[in-house]
């Protein structure tokens, strides 16, 4: 398979959109990630969500296929099922899905997988162009040690893992299989076995990243747990498992980094996110100041939210109130950002090419 680009950023392959931004024009979103529900059947230790309670909200019924019409008359090319919870566990995300793809949107889920279903693992295969598997741990002890879940689930989701992947070699479908794991102590013994483990279930590639601290997020992981040398060790396992049809993927420290040479975040109007009680948001990582909020998806359409004053009073707010060299490591505007502060202060003779 060609070689995945999980980090960095694709606006180069939006040269329209990149045309409207340098020319001061209203910039319509190329990407949506919506969040169906707050409900999760996992408790990840890390999850930065747990700061926020998993408190039983959902999008009312009929919302979310309703929306992908929206969102494909303001030409937004992509949609990604994620969020606060668990996204399967709400009715209306595959009839969402099923939308998307009948409009042409690409769409994706990330998902910890262990709640799906047959007919769920086929529609999968169908109507996405990517999925994601969070699989923390490559035990039964690990896994749900850092999971927060049953161990069983862990022969659930692999099992899960294994269906998809046949139902994508019988339907010959496009779909790139992914899995991830959040490296914390309390699963680094068990990294190497897990890629052993995705690879033979079916999985096209395996994403090792560190634990992203957040400053409403109190787990801390114990930094004693990763030796000099660790990271280096996986990078050389890697590179044995990968081959043409599987790649396993480690994420450096360099993405730790959290000095920004920009003090405005200009990739904001690429990007929205619909949270489970409505709200609309441009930044992932500060929506729990309802400042930032450009307004709630329950009370107005998509097209009049992102084109009234709320929306230029959050990014205001984000780029006004927030210091960004405080926010979240490998924040996903942030490589976004460096490209776009380029373009905006050129070097000199930049015709001579």
């Amino acid at each position: 398979m060609a070689e995945l680009r999980l980090d960095g950023h694709k606006l180069q392959y939006h040269p329209d959109r990149v045309a409207d931004f340098l020319a001061g024009r209203p910039v319509w979103p190329i990407n949506a990630e919506i969040s169906p529900t707050s409900s999760c059947n996992h408790r990840c230790r890390f999850c930065n969500f747990n700061c926020l309670g998993h408190a039983a909200r959902s999008l009312p019924a009929g919302k979310m296929p309703a929306l992908m019409d929206e969102l494909k008359r303001a030409e937004v090319k992509a949609v990604v099922f994620a969020g606060a919870g668990e996204p399967s566990l709400h009715p209306d995300t595959f009839p969402a899905l099923r939308r998307a793809r009948e409009l042409g949107l690409d769409a994706a889920l990330s998902t910890n997988g262990a709640p799906l279903g047959d007919r769920q693992l086929r529609e999968m295969a169908e109507l996405l162009t990517w999925s994601r598997f969070s699989i923390n741990g490559g035990s039964p002890k690990a896994y749900a040690a850092s999971q927060g879940a049953d161990p069983a689930d862990f022969a659930r989701v692999l099992a899960n893992l294994e269906r998809l992947a046949a139902h994508k070699a019988r339907s010959g479908s496009a779909l790139t299989i992914g899995t991830q794991c959040v490296l914390i102590s309390e699963n680094m013994a068990t990294v190497a076995e897990l890629a052993r483990r995705v690879k033979a279930a079916g999985a096209d590639y395996f994403s090792v990243k560190h634990f992203y601290p957040h400053a409403d997020n109190p787990y801390q992981p114990d930094p004693a747990g990763l030796a000099p040398g660790f990271l280096s060790e996986l990078e050389r396992r890697a590179g044995e498992l990968s081959d043409t049809g599987f790649q396993w993927i480690v994420r450096g420290e360099e993405k730790l980094e959290r000095v920004r040479p920009y003090r405005e975040c200009l990739g904001l109007p690429f990007f929205v996110y619909l949270r489970e009680d409505g709200g609309l948001y441009t930044c992932f990582s500060h929506q729990d100041d309802p400042q930032t909020a450009i307004g709630n998806l329950l009370e107005l359409d998509f097209a009049t939210l992102w084109q009234s004053a709320g929306k230029e009073a959050a990014i205001r707010r984000l780029n006004r109130h927030y210091d960004k060299n405080r926010c979240q490591a490998n924040c996903r505007h942030h490589q976004i950002n460096l490209w776009l502060d380029e373009l905006r202060r050129p070097p000199p003779h930049v015709n001579f090419i």
